[in-house]
């Protein structure tokens, strides 16, 4: 059965040679692992935080440090220069759009699933147009992709359980959002308890 990543799916990931995930929290190291489902050929990973990119390296992907710079010269050394085909977008803050349109190369996807509150882009109209960029955002069908995903969440095969660093009792949620808001002590996803 075909596991679906909304992010994934409308980055057109299984037709990517290349793609780049912006952001290795959840949803990006989910959108990371769906890619490499589809049949993205490579799958880069970029991010911060060293605990995220190395779950994004156990999942199969190119973990990249932005930490250095060196992020976007190794994948424009891997691409020769073009860019990747797709970029997933997972962050949600102009930083994280600025970087999606420079890693993209000409005629390529962008796939945004980052929450974005500012009122305007990073990137201008003009710029869209002259790489012929096709952009796609959107909040996900979580009940139209149910079918297929549920099935997999639950299957020993796909190493899901690994997102979840922290439980805690729902008592103490409060607490797992402070730990998971700061990204301390590692956290990548708090799973709250019942009883």
């Amino acid at each position: 059965m075909l596991f679906r990543s909304y992010c994934a799916l409308q980055a057109g990931a299984g037709d990517c040679q290349t793609l780049a995930v912006v952001g290795a929290g959840p949803v990006g190291l989910m959108a990371a692992l769906c890619a490499l489902h589809l049949g993205a050929g490579r799958v880069f990973v970029l991010d911060s935080v060293p605990e995220r990119l190395e779950l994004a390296g156990r999942f199969g992907a190119t973990p990249l440090s932005i930490v250095d710079g060196a992020a976007e010269r190794e994948i424009r050394e891997h691409t020769r220069g073009r860019g990747v085909d797709a970029v997933c977008e997972c962050v949600g803050s102009p930083a994280a759009s600025r970087a999606s349109i420079d890693l993209l190369r000409p005629g390529g996807t962008l796939s945004a699933v980052g929450v974005h509150t500012e009122s305007a882009f990073a990137f201008s109209p003009g710029e869209a147009y002259d790489k012929n960029l096709t952009y796609r955002a959107g909040r996900c069908p979580a009940r139209a992709l149910m079918d297929t995903t549920l099935p997999l969440a639950l299957d020993p095969e796909w190493p899901l359980e690994e997102l979840f660093t922290h439980r805690v009792p729902l008592e103490e949620g409060p607490n797992g959002y402070r730990i998971f808001g700061a990204r301390a002590e590692g956290c990548i996803k708090v799973l709250l308890e019942l009883g």
